[in-house]
């Protein structure tokens, strides 16, 4: 039997994640649905709007039945270790196929993913970045540019797959209506999470109830979304007070890096932001997305040692299920490499689960929801 897969943030969900759920059961209209999500801190460098369990709930109420948290060092990654994360999270728990979204669906991202799957960008171009010279040495081996957001992240799941053996069949959905980071709000009942956000935080929260389920509505009229500036004081402290020593210990530290962000934090005005400190510390070999998952690490304080232990024992944890994905779960605990959590003890937020713990902590700071000692996964039954 099918089981579907899909890695997600759901920042937050909105309708064209329903659009792609509706896709999944047109072709597997009995399979269950698992999605595999990014907790509090995302892929791209940044605090979720909502937390993990609202996210969470969000999804099973519109058509997944399994959910489980994909660990902080899985999500705060360059695309190729968060698709190779993901992929992997997702074929532990016996699925068989994964969809995703894409700007060209036609693409035969498995065919791509093979002629490049050796192929590195420039690290000695100091000019650019690493990540404009990888986009070059993939066009330049497929015949044109797979420079979408989402054509890239599939590229990435496709490499993740072959590199796993090809576990899991892959299902590009084509994407509707909105541009990855459209700002706008157009006709029809698909936006972008980008123009979603925007519009919520400009308080034109009455134009978005077309756009998003009722679950998500209710959120965003209940609670209050986040954003970097929520946390950007927390980073401020961090590079004012630790020196550039301690500041490279960090995870994603390179070329010297810390010692521009301390020094561009200190000449920042008091009222300054996230997007001002980080406009200021850009540079051609550091994109906007590095620098955010780098100020990510900083806040966590993330280190290379535990992504290494991390990599050497595997995890997730438990966020939400119904009967459908019960069934799941009970297959996956008796054959996944992955440990699931279910119920994060005083041992486990000492131990493995302690750098999720710590993120954890950090985020309730502002939403100030207890993340994880006594919450159970959402049951729906």
């Amino acid at each position: 039997m099918p089981v579907a897969g899909i890695i997600a943030e759901y920042n937050p969900f909105h309708n064209g994640h329903l659009y792609q759920i509706k896709e999944v059961k047109k072709k597997f209209p009995d399979a269950p649905l698992v999605v595999a999500m990014s907790g509090n801190f995302l892929q791209r460098g940044e605090p979720a709007s909502f937390d993990k369990w609202t996210r969470a709930q969000q999804a099973l109420a519109n058509g997944a039945d399994l959910v489980v948290e994909m660990p902080v060092l899985a999500c705060v990654q360059p695309a190729d270790r968060f698709a190779f994360n993901g992929v992997s999270i997702l074929a532990s728990l016996g699925v068989t196929d994964l969809f995703f979204g894409a700007e060209h669906a036609e693409y035969d991202f498995t065919v791509y993913a093979r002629l490049v799957q050796s192929t590195h960008g420039d690290f000695k171009t100091y000019n650019e970045s690493y990540a404009a010279t990888f986009q070059k040495a993939v066009a330049a081996k497929i015949g044109h540019n797979v420079d979408q957001p989402n054509d890239l992240l599939g590229l990435a799941y496709a490499k993740a797959n072959l590199k796993l053996g090809e576990p899991l069949f892959l299902n590009p959905i084509q994407r509707k209506n909105a541009n990855y980071h459209e700002i706008n709000l157009k006709a029809g009942t698909i936006a972008s999470a980008t123009a979603i956000r925007q519009h919520y935080l400009a308080g034109n929260l009455a134009k978005l109830s077309a756009y998003v389920p009722a679950a998500t509505l209710k959120t965003l009229k209940t609670q209050n979304l986040l954003t970097w500036d929520d946390f950007f004081p927390y980073l401020k402290y961090k590079l004012l007070s630790t020196a550039p020593a301690r500041l490279s210990e960090i995870y994603g530290m390179a070329e010297g890096i810390e010692y521009r962000l301390k020094e561009q934090m200190e000449r920042l005005p008091s009222t300054a932001d996230f997007d001002q400190w980080l406009k200021a510390v850009k540079t051609k070999r550091f994109t906007y997305t590095r620098l955010s998952r780098l100020a990510c690490a900083l806040l966590l304080d993330l280190t290379p040692a535990e992504l290494k232990e991390y990599d050497q024992a595997p995890y997730m944890r438990l966020l939400g299920f119904n009967a459908k994905g019960q069934q799941v779960l009970r297959r996956a605990k008796k054959t996944s490499a992955y440990q699931i959590i279910a119920k994060v003890s005083k041992d486990d937020k000492n131990a493995i689960y302690r750098v999720d713990y710590r993120a954890g902590k950090i985020y309730q700071l502002q939403n100030q929801l207890e993340q994880d000692l006594k919450r159970a996964p959402i049951r729906i039954f």
